[in-house]
């Protein structure tokens, strides 16, 4: 079995890859019943995504007589991530040369799990039974079958300028790896990046030091953000979908790709259009600044987003 992402967030959805393979069937058909679920920590709940009877037929015998090699399976659309999958983790590479053998005679199954906005955080693993005549075949990747539903928070900053302070919390049971991200920007605009990668204990907190500007953590394979400088930060970012042309005669302006309208740029229009670039907080902002800003969000030129 397969799962996508093997590390996910609550409100998200994972997908199970489900090899059923049965050419080394011979004069005899099966009709088990196979049961795929998932068992969630720490009750072990089980959600079942699949329970039914699955047919499979023998083989075709090979013939001496026949010239030609008949297609015996149709074609099997296998993504990617799934043979990628068949490299990683111990007892598949153990078998990879009789799965990836498998692979184009098995019949593919493909199941979705959204986890629950309040799910238990974790170690998720999944069932997979194929039941026949009182026998019970399970996975033999089950030693990887299993994906994790992880959560990082940001608990408080303390201190001020250089000498501040940000703690975070793991709030899952499992070690959970993060990355911090430090970035400076010189006087010229230019972004330096140093960053960090660890795992945090199971129900730890950490103190991080945020002497720089800006600071982020990243987890759940890099796909969540969290800012580590202001504790609820709204940054401010363009409209990437409308068009920056600056004219010979110094006037700037703003078209829509899809009619003909366009909007001139004062300087404290433009200046605030050039530094909206997702990384802008909106508590940085003079007084006069935050007035041009309304104009341009109610025109939707620049938008207000949380990382």
């Amino acid at each position: 079995m397969s799962i996508f992402p093997k590390r996910t967030i609550p409100g998200k959805t994972v997908t199970i890859h489900w090899n059923f393979n049965t050419s080394h069937l011979d004069g005899a058909h099966l009709y088990p019943l196979v049961k795929i679920g998932i068992k969630d920590p720490p009750k072990n709940n089980i959600t079942m995504l699949f329970e039914e009877h699955v047919i499979a037929f023998p083989d075709q015998k090979k013939s001496k007589k026949e010239s030609l090699q008949k297609l015996k399976y149709l074609n099997k659309n296998i993504p990617l991530l799934v043979l990628a999958d068949y490299l990683e983790g111990p007892c598949k590479r153990e078998k990879l040369v009789e799965i990836l053998t498998n692979i184009q005679a098995g019949r593919h199954y493909y199941f979705t799990y959204t986890i629950p906005h309040d799910a238990p955080l974790g170690k998720y693993s999944l069932i997979s039974e194929v039941h026949n005549n009182g026998n019970v075949k399970y996975s033999k990747t089950r030693l990887d079958d299993h994906f994790w539903v992880e959560k990082i928070s940001l608990v408080t900053v303390t201190g001020k300028g250089k000498d501040r302070t940000a703690v975070i919390r793991n709030h899952s049971e499992e070690r959970t790896p993060v990355k911090i991200v430090r970035c400076s920007i010189d006087l010229n605009g230019h972004m330096e990046s140093e960053m960090e990668a660890f795992e945090m204990n199971p129900k730890d907190t950490k103190p991080i030091s945020i002497s720089e500007e800006k600071v982020f953590l990243l987890y759940n394979e890099e796909r969540e953000t969290v800012t580590l400088t202001e504790e609820e930060p709204i940054y401010l970012v363009k409209n990437h979908e409308i068009l920056s042309i600056s004219k010979k005669n110094g006037l700037d302006c703003l078209m829509e790709k899809d009619n003909d309208e366009a909007y001139w740029l004062s300087p404290e229009a433009k200046d605030l259009w050039d530094k909206s670039d997702g990384l802008l907080s909106k508590n940085s902002l003079s007084e006069k600044e935050k007035e041009v800003l309304k104009e341009m969000e109610e025109q939707g030129l620049i938008k207000q987003t949380r990382l």
